[in-house]
């Protein structure tokens, strides 16, 4: 594959000014550009850490809604995953939008963490490897990716990359994972937002660029194989029981208000 090769399908000519804040926008943003729009997947066989778990089961519940399909073979979608889990007997759900796209040749795996994502949830799981900080942005993001394969992997997640993965307004991770890219978000992001399609595109846009430069490094022709995996249920746990108590907590204080003011004169 030559150095100008694309990686990515990016759209061009994008009709952005379809889309509006109604309940409809992000489907008649697709019907617009000729993309399918499905309200409810209810089976979805993308590889990710955000729909398997380390065992590589489906997880519990999983299900996508408002995805967006564009054509041609490098199934790019966009759209909002959710799951269920257990917290102290109580079900909890998680949230991640998600943009995946098929990539046309084999690459190794690698997970992509970034400091703002990570602040607000961590991924579900992780691969069970020493992560390395990623010298393009110290301690913005950490990078998780088999010994061998770093040189690649510190070629692909250059500084731009991180600078575009690493925002407080949309925090976005990244995963390479059995053929497929990921870019996950903690909430939603197939949203009626220009902006947040404006910038999910041009990120892919950058990989594209990235993975094409960083072709000459990599370690073989594959297939590579799969990192080893381990559930994040300690970190997910803490930030879940966290907002559960903060929940219960600030009900707590505005019975408590209510209580008083009812009773209390």
């Amino acid at each position: 594959m030559t150095a100008d090769a694309h990686w990515i399908p990016v759209p061009t000519n994008v009709a952005y000014d379809a889309l509006n804040p109604g309940a409809s926008g992000t489907s008649a943003f697709a019907a617009a550009n000729g993309w399918q729009h499905h309200p409810l997947v209810t089976v979805q066989p993308l590889p990710g850490v955000v729909f398997r778990d380390a065992a590589g089961r489906s997880r519990s519940t999983q299900r996508a809604g408002d995805v967006v399909r564009l054509p041609g073979s490098a199934g790019l979608e966009v759209g909002n995953s959710a799951y269920t889990y257990s917290v102290q007997m109580n079900q909890m759900s998680a949230e991640w939008g998600y943009a995946a796209v098929r990539l046309p040749r084999a690459t190794p795996a690698l997970v992509v963490e970034t400091r703002s994502a990570r602040a607000i949830r961590p991924l579900p799981a992780l691969p069970d490897l020493v992560p390395r900080p990623i010298s393009a942005g110290p301690g913005r993001a950490a990078l998780h990716v088999a010994p061998e394969n770093a040189e690649w992997a510190q070629a692909v997640v250059a500084e731009e990359i991180v600078d575009l993965l690493d925002q407080d307004g949309l925090p976005l991770d990244l995963e390479i994972a059995e053929g497929w890219l990921f870019l996950y978000r903690p909430g939603r992001l197939s949203v009626p937002d220009p902006l947040v399609w404006r910038r999910v595109f041009g990120i892919l846009d950058a990989l594209d660029v990235s993975l094409s430069a960083a072709a000459g490094s990599l370690p073989g022709p594959g297939p590579f194989p799969a990192l080893p995996m381990r559930e994040q249920v300690a970190q997910t746990t803490r930030h879940a029981t966290a907002k559960y108590f903060a929940v219960v907590g600030g009900l707590f204080v505005v019975l408590a208000g209510g209580a008083y003011l009812l009773f209390g004169r």
